[in-house]
């Protein structure tokens, strides 16, 4: 009898313990990490995943995208490339970041290639 109750307790207690931590890893994902797209420009997508709220950004000028954040889930980003006159490829990143209070981010990027105008 005496078993079964400190084992109660120990259950008890290592629950309490677990429930009370305020470690609390931040999980992402993203796929496909790369696209390709035409010098015409236009829309791609990626599928990002979280378990914590998310922001989107970019230092590339010209592109767009939607949504620009999020609540924890499985979002569909769509991101629109203008069209291109140039000879050369170009690549685009969109920085995909998420973080639960002062855990530490997680970070994934969104990469596009542009191919060159033939």
């Amino acid at each position: 009898m005496r078993f079964k109750r400190f084992f109660a307790f120990a259950i008890m207690a290592a629950a309490l313990l677990l429930s009370s931590c305020e470690d609390y890893s931040v999980g992402t994902n993203i796929y496909p990490a790369l696209g390709e797209m035409g010098p015409e420009g236009g829309q791609i997508t990626t599928t990002f995943v979280s378990n914590a709220t998310w922001t989107a950004s970019t230092e590339d000028e010209g592109i767009s995208f939607t949504p620009e954040s999020g609540i924890a889930g499985t979002w569909t980003i769509t991101v629109t490339v203008p069209a291109s006159t140039l000879d050369v490829e170009r690549t685009y990143k969109v920085k995909l970041q998420a973080k639960y209070g002062s855990s530490t981010a997680s970070t994934r990027y969104f990469i596009i290639t542009q191919h060159p105008k033939r």
